[in-house]
């Protein structure tokens, strides 16, 4: 009697939970599609959701072939749901705002996540693309990539699989290929297979993953994603990745809290490139900027080089924004570093620490070359002119 009485309340509990609703249904949803479909949608997307809010993401609810890219946008769920001030946490913030069949077993829903402070306006936060597959009466979900890219073209070039609408520049994407096998090469690695998403700015990115809104990248335009899953979004629609390629190479043999970042900026840029186009839609290059920096020079000739370097002056805003001449700098650094000691050099400059960032790479370029901030003009305007 008392196994059936605790049996009865766990049943009510587990009720009570989704009579709560986790995600509010409004009376002006309109369900496309049968009863039987419209409750098992419902009560997975229930028991997923709940999971999120007490920072579990189960992969059992994931459809199988997007789970990893999948995931990435829910942990971006679930940290806000975890990090929710207290007062928040009861309030129904989640809402069901569309849903609709795309195939037989296929149903592409959207829900927005919004708060409310005393009488302000609503603020969204979050419109979440989700689709939802049926598979023998159980419910999986995933993003929606392969269904809004489901008429685009295909390439293969060497490594890389280039997803896109009309065409892609071969040059550059042969460019990417080779840069993606030297970058593994040098850190001993095997080079990636990848596919490559082409997309004109973050936001159609943002779109393809599932966040057609997110109120911390309203406006941003200019980023592209990746590696993820092996999967990479391009930089404002231009078929070269190698910058990030370097820093994730670099996250499969390091640990981060070894990683310096101005070195790992200054191998990017080197062996990369500065990550962002310019006005023009091309890839920024070190060369490039080498030259800009002597340009600058000689507009300028009281420059104090570590002055540049330490404070990471804009100097490159006529190219493009975010545009880093202390990078520019450890670049030709990273040059010199890897003619004289080789990768051994470059791996021990990577791991001078991420802490008090400035001081631990200026430290190890003395034991490696010499170069400290005493000698850093000199030696710099060497590597600059006659590297």
């Amino acid at each position: 009697m008392k196994r059936n009485f605790i049996m009865l309340n766990l049943i009510f509990a587990f009720t009570t939970i989704f009579a709560q609703d986790i995600i509010v249904k409004p009376e002006f949803i309109t369900y496309p599609i049968d009863s039987i479909t419209k409750r098992n949608i419902n009560q997975t997307l229930e028991s997923l959701f709940l999971e999120i809010g007490q920072g579990i993401i189960n992969p059992n609810y994931l459809t199988s072939k997007r789970r990893v890219l999948t995931t990435t946008i829910l942990e971006e769920l679930m940290r806000y749901e975890t990090r929710k001030d207290s007062s928040l946490i009861d309030i129904k913030d989640k809402q069901l705002i569309n849903i609709f069949p795309i195939s037989n077993n296929q149903y592409l829903l959207s829900i927005s996540y919004s708060t409310q402070h005393n009488s302000q306006l609503p603020k969204l936060i979050y419109i979440i693309n989700l689709m939802a597959t049926e598979n023998q009466g159980k419910i999986t979900f995933s993003i929606p990539l392969d269904y809004l890219t489901r008429y685009w073209k295909t390439q293969k070039i060497g490594n890389i699989t280039y997803h896109f609408r009309k065409q892609i520049d071969n040059n550059k994407a042969e460019t990417f290929n080779r840069n993606n096998q030297k970058i593994a090469n040098k850190l001993d690695l095997q080079p990636e297979m990848l596919d490559f998403y082409m997309c004109d700015n973050y936001q159609e990115i943002s779109t393809l993953l599932g966040k057609s809104y997110s109120i911390h990248s309203n406006g941003q335009y200019r980023d592209g994603y990746g590696v993820d899953s092996k999967t990479i979004f391009s930089i404002m629609n231009n078929e070269d990745f190698s910058h990030d390629m370097f820093h994730y190479y670099s996250s499969n043999i390091h640990k981060r809290e070894n990683r310096n970042w101005i070195a790992e900026e200054g191998i990017a840029y080197s062996w990369g490139n500065a990550y962002y186009t310019d006005n023009d839609g091309e890839m920024i290059s070190h060369h490039k900027l080498v030259n800009e920096l002597k340009n600058y020079i000689s507009k300028n000739p009281n420059t104090d080089l570590f002055e540049l370097f330490s404070k990471d002056v804009n100097i490159f805003d006529h190219i493009a924004p975010d545009i880093s001449v202390r990078s520019t700098i450890s670049g030709l650094i990273i040059n010199s570093i890897e003619k004289e000691k080789g990768i051994d050099g470059i791996l021990k400059l990577i791991n001078a620490g991420s802490k008090d960032r400035l001081n631990s790479y200026l430290k190890v370029t003395e034991e490696l070359i010499g170069l400290n901030k005493d000698n850093f003009n000199s030696t710099v305007e060497r590597f600059l002119y006659n590297p």
